[in-house]
Formats: C-alpha cells, sequence, structure tokens
C-alpha cells in the first residue's frame, strides 16, 4: 500500500509540472503538453490503496475525476495512461478519452468526469456479476459532493433492492470541488446515506490506510459472500 501510495503522489507531482508548462502566466487551458483540465487528489492516497488491495482483476472499479491514485491501485498499465493524458495514440483509448476518462478493460477500470456517474455503471456490474453466478464485486469511488446526486441515490436504491455486491467509497476531504461541504448538504457524514436504503454503512475518520484497508476488507467481503 505504501508502495502505491508514494506512486501516485509523485506521479501527480511530476503530472502537475507538465500540465503547468506553457500554460503561464496567463493561464491557457489549451495549452502545454496536457491539454484540458487536469484534477489531482493529494492526500486522497490512502482511499485507492486501501481499499484496492482487496481487489481482482475480475473486480469491477468505478472512479471520480480524481483518478489517477484509484487508478494506479487497481493495476491501470502506468504508461498507457500517461499515453493518455497526454493525447498520444499509444494511449488506453488513444488519447481520445484524456485524464477523466479513463478506461482499461485488462482490470475493469473506469472514470468518469461527471460528477456520480460511476455509480450506476457499478451496479450494472454488481447485476452481471450476480446473473453470472460469481463472486466479482464493483467498487464506486465517489466525492462528498456527489452524496446529492440523484445518479448515486437510485444507485443505492438499485443496489439494495437486488442486493448486489456492490461497495459505495466516499472520499470526504470537506469540498465539493470548489464549494465547502457544508454549503451543499446538511449530511456531515455521507455514510448516513447507507441508512436510508437498508445498507450497512462505515466512516474512517483518519486518511489512514490501515484503517481505510480494514473497514474496505469488511466491505468487499460481505459483498463477495453474497
Amino acid at each position: 500500500m505504501y508502495e502505491e501510495m508514494v506512486t501516485a503522489r509523485h506521479y501527480e507531482e511530476r503530472l502537475q509540472e507538465e500540465y503547468l508548462e506553457g500554460k503561464q502566466p496567463a493561464f491557457d487551458i489549451s495549452a502545454g503538453p496536457i491539454p484540458g483540465e487536469l484534477h489531482l487528489a493529494a492526500g486522497h492516497e490512502a482511499s485507492g490503496a486501501g481499499v484496492c488491495q482487496h481487489l481482482r482483476d475480475d473486480d469491477t472499479v468505478t472512479a471520480p475525476h480524481r483518478p489517477h491514485h484509484i487508478a494506479i491501485a487497481k493495476g491501470v498499465d502506468l504508461k498507457r495512461m500517461t499515453a493518455e493524458i497526454f493525447g498520444r495514440e499509444t494511449g488506453l483509448s488513444e488519447g481520445k478519452g484524456g485524464h477523466m476518462h479513463l478506461f482499461d478493460p485488462d482490470v475493469n477500470f473506469a472514470c468518469s468526469g461527471i460528477i456520480a456517474e460511476g455509480c450506476p455503471p457499478a451496479v450494472g456490474a454488481g447485476l452481471a456479476a450476480k446473473k453470472r453466478n460469481t463472486d466479482s464485486v464493483a467498487v464506486a469511488f465517489l466525492g462528498e459532493g456527489a452524496i446529492d446526486q440523484g445518479a448515486f441515490l437510485e444507485s443505492l436504491n438499485l443496489a439494495s433492492v437486488q442486493n448486489l455486491p456492490v461497495v459505495f467509497v466516499i472520499e470526504d476531504n470537506d469540498w465539493a470541488i470548489s464549494m465547502p461541504k457544508e454549503r451543499v448538504t446538511d449530511v456531515k457524514n455521507g455514510a448516513q446515506r447507507a441508512g436510508g436504503f437498508d445498507l450497512p454503512g462505515a466512516r474512517v475518520d483518519v486518511d489512514d490506510a490501515v484503517a481505510v484497508y480494514e473497514a474496505a476488507g469488511e466491505a468487499i467481503g460481505r459483498a463477495r459472500d453474497g
């Protein structure tokens, strides 16, 4: 886990250096070697490493618009992911998706820049696993700003009704992009959302990979056991 966390941190710090090249002093989003936006996740490394330690290649992971630490932990090919971010033909999607739309079917990983968009596909992967009578699970990562989105709430409902092997991981950094959490929702603890759908929920209060690992192990084990 430590190796994955260090890799993620150094990887994003290096990306940031490349991203800012040519975009200063007057910020030009289209300039430089990395076109478009770049959303980094400094401080989130423990969530990706702690959760994905329990996963296999046949388990599905969907990530939000800060995806790199999760992709690294899931085993996405680092060179092809980097090529994708730089818009190269050797990238995961031939450079057409960019950093917010990484897709690697070899390890069942995908992400999206649309808030909470990864939740319905994760539920679909869970439903597929159930219908195929396998013990594969699906994990949807999202931010606390996404816990009021319809896609998230509808996904919780369907996962509960169908008893699907899906785990929802909320990375709570107190900011919904540029909006303080308290201005967006009255729910201080995103895990409380589970109670409204008769689902188990747990909160890890510290940025600790071991604590995340233990909580995720219980949740993923429960999903894998049906």
